[in-house]
């Protein structure tokens, strides 16, 4: 009996001490705890994501930069997500020029920004937003976080979410996928 009381504890207190991120409680995530995982490192070995194995996950790598791309292949597109994220060699900046940039690319994908905000992200500046429009005949939403990583690299990722079903669910299983990631560099 003790020893279930000391395993009760100690129990609660690593629920206690997980701390949620301020990503996850601006989109008030629960934990999402994925079955059958791998570990996809890009190509160019400056981050690793764990993902479930049953994704489809491509990698794409130039001079500039390392990416990966990875989606659940065997769910209807308005079931899932498209996820991608890329290290970058160069600067970012949270300056009004990024803002009007930022504008500047979501109108020309007639894109609208619905939520955005400056948080840490693995305690490093980031600056995420939500953007809504219309893509390939769906209801279109994209969530995409920049993180400033060093004075010449910067990190990426995005989501681009299809329909409206289960939206915050989506965005909040990207969080998850993006919480659980490890920089290599």
């Amino acid at each position: 009996m003790k020893y279930i009381s000391i395993l009760v504890i100690v129990f609660l207190l690593i629920i206690s001490c997980s701390k949620q991120s301020d990503l996850s409680k601006k989109f008030d995530c629960k934990e999402v705890a994925y079955q059958n995982t791998q570990t996809v490192k890009d190509f160019k070995n400056n981050f690793k994501l764990v993902i479930p194995s049953s994704w489809k996950t491509n990698l794409y790598y130039n001079e500039f930069q390392s990416e990966v791309y990875s989606a659940d292949t065997t769910k209807q597109l308005t079931e899932t997500f498209i996820l991608g994220a890329s290290f970058n060699y160069g600067k970012a900046i949270f300056d009004t020029s990024f803002y009007k940039k930022t504008d500047s690319i979501l109108a020309i994908n007639d894109l609208t920004i619905i939520d955005s905000g400056n948080e840490k992200f693995k305690s490093k500046p980031t600056y995420w937003y939500l953007s809504k429009g219309l893509k390939n005949g769906y209801t279109y939403h994209q969530f995409n976080l920049t993180s400033i990583q060093s004075e010449n690299t910067y990190f990426n990722a995005y989501a681009e979410i299809y329909g409206d079903n289960n939206l915050n669910e989506r965005i909040c299983e990207t969080i998850s996928i993006l919480e659980k990631l490890e920089f290599l560099q």
